[in-house]
């Protein structure tokens, strides 16, 4: 008869633990790397831009203070409106800290027509994003979008600081202070407006300054 000791009890078990570590460490490390917690590194992830060109997340690791993620679609009015808005700051502020905005287009399928929509759009508009084509949905999935638009702050190191989903003026207002906060960003001053001399009154003005 054979009789296991308690030796060979504890190697067969430190065995099997060594052989589980192993085997669901590439699983766990998976988990941490797709996982969407604000604190935690975002999602990597590789888009074709609208150029055809590829693009790498991990590229702008250690090169910009804040990484704005902003997820849309072209005939969502709300996805316009928050564009509009985006577009406003950025023209009413200056920005002191390197940034960059990407935006996300997410559709199953992205046709010829689609493409050439989505590109006379841009060319419209006053900001000029880094805007990447979601074929399938992947990486909107992989952000677990629920609404749309949708904002995601990134810091310089990949690390996810915010998340804004979908369209609330009260939440846009808060989006907008921790955007500025963030940038280090001041409001453009409007410029001075010359009194008005009180001759001009008696209609008689006086000539304009060269």
């Amino acid at each position: 008869m054979f009789f296991v000791t308690k030796k060979i009890k504890y190697r067969i078990l430190k065995f099997c633990f060594l052989i589980l570590f192993f085997t669901f460490l590439p699983l766990s490390s998976w988990a941490e790397e797709t996982s969407l917690r604000q604190g935690f590194p975002a999602p990597k992830f590789t888009l074709n831009t609208l150029e055809g060109e590829t693009f790498n997340l991990i590229d702008l690791k250690g090169k910009q203070k804040l990484i704005f993620l902003y997820f849309y679609q072209l005939d969502n009015p709300n996805s316009l409106k928050g564009i509009e808005e985006l577009t406003k700051y950025f023209q009413e502020h200056i920005i002191e800290e390197k940034y960059q905005l990407i935006m996300i287009h997410s559709l199953a399928e992205f046709k010829e027509e689609d493409k050439i929509k989505i590109k006379e759009f841009w060319e419209k508009q006053n900001i000029s994003p880094i805007v990447l084509l979601d074929e399938q949905n992947q990486v909107e999935s992989l952000y677990k979008v629920v609404k749309i638009p949708s904002a995601f702050f990134l810091d310089g190191n990949l690390v996810l600081k915010r998340v804004y989903p979908g369209f609330q003026d009260k939440q846009q207002t808060i989006m907008f202070q921790y955007l500025s906060y963030f940038l280090n960003a001041q409001e453009k001053k409007a410029p001075a407006k010359k009194e008005k001399d009180a001759r001009c009154d008696e209609g008689v003005c006086p000539p304009p300054e060269d």
